[in-house]
């Protein structure tokens, strides 16, 4: 059983993540922001053993259950994950081109319109993520809020100067979130998203 994969925000709030010291010879790494239950980074993570990963979960809740699955259902040490808000994490923590991607699946849509501020795929953000991104790195996106994806294809489409959007569907991802399998098998329709930095 793994241990110690959190990464204790008092330290390591102060300068930007080294990830050789994280990972060791680390080769590529990636990022998974909201991982909530953990069962999707930990498949996908034991799909991929020699990439790194980085969770983000901003919930404690979510990041207890989170950390408890991933302890548990990985198969290597190469996951560490941190709670706090993940802009702030990547703004002031992960190192500028430094990621190979980013997934972020089904983030809060804040339905309400004064309340579109607060959402996590906007196009400052999308800005911010593409400087974290390496060249060709790749940023997926999936959300099952059909408002919610309608503003995602407005923001993307302001950021052509930084990102190429790619063809992406249900059936390029075979694995799946436990939120993405339950909203399939209740017929929702998902919209997908893949950008890669250009």
């Amino acid at each position: 059983m793994l241990k110690n994969i959190s990464l204790p925000l008092e330290q390591y709030a102060f300068q930007p993540f080294d990830f050789t010291k994280l990972f060791g010879n680390y080769g590529s790494i990636e990022a998974e922001i909201g991982f909530c239950s953990g069962l999707f980074l930990s498949e996908y993570a034991n799909s991929k053993p020699n990439t790194k990963f980085l969770g983000i979960e901003y919930s404690p809740k979510f990041f207890v259950r989170g950390e408890n699955n991933l302890v548990r259902k990985l198969k290597q040490d190469n996951v560490r994950i941190i709670c706090f808000d993940a802009i702030a994490v990547m703004k002031e923590l992960v190192p500028f081109y430094s990621l190979d991607a980013v997934h972020i699946y089904f983030p809060d849509p804040w339905p309400k319109k004064k309340h579109h501020k607060n959402r996590l795929v906007r196009f400052e953000n999308l800005l911010m993520i593409h400087n974290r991104l390496k060249k060709g790195g790749k940023l997926y996106i999936a959300t099952d809020h059909p408002e919610y994806a309608d503003f995602i294809a407005r923001e993307i489409a302001a950021t052509g100067e930084f990102f190429k959007q790619l063809p992406y569907g249900e059936e390029d991802r075979p694995i799946k979130t436990k939120w993405e399998k339950k909203q399939i098998a209740n017929c929702w329709t998902i919209n997908y998203f893949l950008l890669e930095a250009k």
